[in-house]
């Protein structure tokens, strides 16, 4: 487990381990949070869709984008926000398949 924490350090140009904790709280925070906040939109605007692939495709598209924006605000809350905007950045380009630059 230490190799990968070192690894994923030197990978994401990380100094310190607290810094790590940081950046995997946030993630940890965000990811269970993506969910409240879908479901409650969903709700509010009365979002119900019948037809069961459609309601799937929706519904992870959405989360994709609230996902993103709340990683962003989470991140910069936690004074990570400019690591978040770079990660955000580069999961984008590689949905559509370039390579990301640091």
């Amino acid at each position: 487990m230490k190799k990968y924490w070192e690894r994923l350090k030197a990978k994401w140009g990380i100094e310190t381990d607290r810094r790590m904790v940081v950046i995997f709280i946030v993630f940890a925070i965000t990811g269970s949070a993506t969910l409240f906040v879908r479901k409650a939109l969903f709700s509010a605007f009365n979002i119900d869709i019948d037809h069961k692939v459609l309601a799937i495709i929706v519904k992870w598209v959405s989360i994709y984008f609230i996902y993103q924006i709340m990683l962003f605000i989470i991140g910069t809350i936690f004074k990570e926000g400019k690591f978040f905007w770079w990660f955000i950045k580069k999961m984008n380009l590689r949905m559509i398949g370039k390579k990301p630059t640091k």
